[in-house]
């Protein structure tokens, strides 16, 4: 009954985990970790780089193998032999017994002997062992540190994965916040076009005025409706990112005022020296220069002797008839040894795959240099477009709150019969731009902002 509790539990939880549909910016993150096909192939590489370590490192330890052989020779091969036993026992008889009366020699004969018989059963155990060789303990390392290479290069996509996430929810965000201003408009110009039109009915103010009320508030409708085209354009590029269901809903659970006091923007440090170890594309060229120094070593190594060990012990039967145990029983043998491999000379071979590895090792630091320059040169540029965008966000705060106070004003001096519907439309018109150009600065400074954290490797 426990386990069934453990399982209906595991099971809730996975439920509860699918259904997921609302996300903070972190949330979304995971979600994306958990299910990126491309986060996925780098772990497979790092198990792969995992047992290829090991598959490495089993050629330096001892080897035993055990072999069983049975040979059945239905036709016993035969040695051809020369008959030389008789000449000499003929010609020691005419030496010594003989005395004068030779036996004379006979022709040649040849007979078909066999060392071989019909049955043959033989097992072994044969043990070797790698005792020096150079260039296995330099591969051995190059092994180890491939594995940390891969590592580096799940953190680039790790980074890649926050990068987009982060970016496609802020563009949601911002087109929600698009909309919020938006309804509010609405919202105002509806009580103001119900004040106009009780105001036109009354004859105080001309039906044109009343128009231009009702054009603006076509075109703000529109332009909600719109929108909302936008956004579904828009959390669909979130899901994409997110490796989310297409056809599944999604709700942001995060608003942008929580963004902007994450994202720190009055703490960022603008003169900070650059530390080109915080980005992981960095460290994983650095690992791979590394590789390459191990490749040298290790080809020059391979011009070194290398030495092992061997032991075979065994036992063999050699009947012809199998089971009969009045014929030879089994022979034991035993040898141990050691065996000495002296490269003298490949024809060159070596020396042109060094050289090779030399080159890629050049090209290598050519690249590191090149990332050096390339960060470099990313760093200032986000940090130029920062000073620039905060400073568009404090102008665009600056202008907006004086077209909302002129806006307020004429609405005022319209309603006390005092200004004219033509500068009251005008105002409308200041306070949507700069209400469009508030949020617009407001998204670029956030992109900045992670524009700036990519370039430094801030995470």
């Amino acid at each position: 009954m426990r386990i069934n509790l453990i399982f209906l539990l595991v099971a809730l939880f996975s439920i509860q985990i699918t259904a997921q549909t609302s996300f903070t910016v972190d949330e979304a993150i995971e979600y994306a970790m958990q299910r990126s096909a491309s986060l996925k192939m780098k772990q497979l590489d790092i198990a792969e780089a995992e047992f290829e370590i090991k598959s490495l490192r089993s050629n330096g330890l001892p080897k035993v193998n055990g072999t069983v052989n049975y040979q059945y020779f239905p036709a016993v091969p035969q040695t051809p032999l020369e008959d030389f036993i008789t000449p000499i026992v003929i010609n020691v008889l005419n030496n010594t017994v003989a005395q004068g009366n030779e036996i004379p020699f006979p022709d040649p004969q040849v007979f078909e002997f066999s060392f071989v018989t019909k049955n043959n059963l033989s097992a072994n155990i044969e043990a070797s062992s790698l005792i020096f060789d150079g260039s296995y303990l330099a591969a051995l390392k190059a092994a180890r540190l491939y594995k940390t290479f891969v590592d580096e290069g799940v953190a680039v996509a790790e980074q890649d994965i926050r990068n987009n996430v982060t970016k496609a929810y802020l563009a949601v965000l911002i087109l929600d916040k698009n909309k919020e201003t938006i309804q509010n408009n609405i919202t105002n110009l509806e009580r103001t076009y119900f004040e106009m039109n009780e105001m036109y009915k009354e004859g105080f103010i001309e039906k044109l005025d009343v128009q231009r009320i009702e054009l603006t508030l076509s075109r703000l409708r529109s332009e909600s409706q719109k929108l909302l085209q936008v956004e579904n354009l828009s959390k669909n590029l979130l899901k994409f990112q997110m490796d989310y269901p297409l056809s599944d809903d999604i709700e942001l659970t995060e608003d942008l005022e929580t963004v902007i006091g994450m994202a720190q923007i009055d703490d960022v440090d603008l003169e900070s020296p650059i530390s080109y170890d915080l980005r992981p594309e960095y460290r994983q060229i650095k690992r791979g220069l590394e590789l390459q120094d191990l490749n040298v070593e290790r080809l020059e190594r391979s011009n070194w002797p290398s030495l092992s060990a061997f032991a075979n012990l065994g036992e063999s039967l050699q009947r012809n008839n199998l089971f009969d145990s009045n014929e030879a029983g089994w022979l034991p043998s035993a040898v141990v040894g050691l065996n000495l491999n002296v490269p003298i000379y490949d024809g060159g071979f070596r020396k042109a795959e060094i050289g090779k590895a030399k080159l890629a090792n050049d090209r290598a630091l050519l690249e590191l240099e090149n990332f050096e320059r390339a960060v470099a040169l990313q760093i200032y540029n986000a940090r130029l477009q920062f000073i620039n965008a905060k400073t568009t966000l404090e102008n665009a705060e600056y202008t907006l709150a004086l077209t909302e106070e002129i806006y307020e004003t004429t609405q005022i001096k319209f309603r006390e019969g005092v200004g004219s519907s033509i500068e009251s439309t005008q105002a409308e018109a200041s306070l949507f731009e700069a209400q469009s150009n508030y949020i617009n600065a407001l998204y670029d400074l956030l992109n900045a902002k992670t524009d700036l954290d990519i370039a430094i490797g801030k995470n």
